[in-house]
């Protein structure tokens, strides 16, 4: 069993070398008042290793994700904020009362109810948000995208989940596919013969280590129908939480 401090160093190893004006809010150049939001990142479930299935979700979900400081800023209490704001929200996400509605949590949700929520893992692609919105157009995006693929990166290799799930959405598809290579995936498999489009669900295989999922982000309103038949199809495909009996 691995201890999150090993994740927590390698955090601080990637940001130690980033200008401070990205995480505190008080200096004055601070990003934050041009729109920034606050660093995402991914917390550890208390249950983590020893849990049966073990799923790292990627969404895209920072909004207005802000970090608020209970004492001066140092880079080391950002980011034991930052996790411990992770740890509450997702916590709370996870016992939120289930609806019919369609948004990201609905989904996350959803994969615990099949698969268990003690080995759940909710991550970004990208570790900002940008005006409440993808900062896909923030002047600061190259930044932005190489801080985040090195975030993801140590995740990954830290966590070693059995599954991950890209539930990302179209437009960063092209980001995506820079921070995990398309020459390192395999054994791709569509589900067109249940009716589900390929653009919709994607089953492959990554450095031939990691079984993956490409979904639609689940509250896409393009092809609505299409995007829910497809949640519905990879719920399915999830591991149960509990062994079942015959």
């Amino acid at each position: 069993m691995k201890k999150f401090d090993v994740l927590e160093k390698e955090y601080l190893k990637i940001l130690e070398n980033i200008d401070e004006s990205f995480f505190n809010i008080l200096h004055p150049d601070s990003k934050y008042k041009e729109g920034l939001s606050g660093l995402f990142l991914a917390s550890e479930p208390d249950e983590y290793w020893s849990a049966k299935n073990k799923i790292l979700i990627i969404g895209a979900e920072t909004r207005g994700w802000n970090i608020k400081l209970t004492q001066g800023y140092s880079l080391e209490h950002y980011l034991d904020t930052a996790i411990e704001k992770n740890k509450a929200f997702f916590k709370k996400m996870m016992s939120t009362p289930r609806t019919k509605k369609i948004t990201f949590h609905d989904f996350t949700r959803a994969v615990a109810d099949k698969s268990g929520s003690d080995g759940l893992i909710y991550c970004n692609l990208f570790c900002f948000a940008w005006k409440e919105k993808s900062p896909i157009k923030s002047k600061y995006f190259e930044q932005i995208k190489n801080i985040s693929s090195a975030l993801l990166n140590v995740q990954i290799q830290y966590f070693e989940p059995n599954i991950i799930i890209f539930a990302n959405g179209s437009s960063s598809t092209i980001y995506r596919r820079e921070f995990f290579d398309p020459a390192l995936y395999a054994n791709g498999q569509s589900y067109e013969s249940d009716d589900v489009a390929k653009n919709q669900l994607y089953k492959f295989t990554y450095d031939d280590k990691f079984l993956c999922y490409r979904i639609q982000h689940p509250s896409t309103i393009r092809g609505k129908k299409s995007a829910i038949l497809a949640r519905k199809k990879l719920i399915e495909l999830l591991p149960d939480a509990f062994n079942t009996i015959d």
